[in-house]
């Protein structure tokens, strides 16, 4: 999602919620800004080649418009440098 303007992201979300069956689930895991985030983490998520890094609420904001069931986690352990992760898991019932 981190490489998609938003109206591509919402177009991803629209497919992926036709193409999928009920019970069907769309995991994506980007990089995220957050408060209170390292700083050495938050400078390598500005660096990514992606240039629509979100905040939680951004990512949220786009899928809930398809999908009413989603679920997040915010991971920092996933790599062995400073990096934060949100992982975004929405089911289509």
């Amino acid at each position: 999602m981190h490489h998609l303007e938003d109206a591509e992201a919402l177009q991803l979300f629209k497919i992926a919620h036709a193409a999928l069956k009920n019970g069907g689930r769309l995991i994506t895991m980007d990089g995220v800004f957050m408060e209170k985030q390292s700083p050495v983490a938050r400078w390598l998520i500005s660096k990514d080649r992606g240039q629509n890094v979100r905040t939680q609420e951004g990512y949220l904001e786009l899928a809930s418009q398809v999908f009413p069931n989603i679920s997040t986690d915010i991971r920092h352990d996933m790599l062995r440098i400073p990096y934060t992760h949100f992982i975004l898991e929405c089911t289509k019932k």
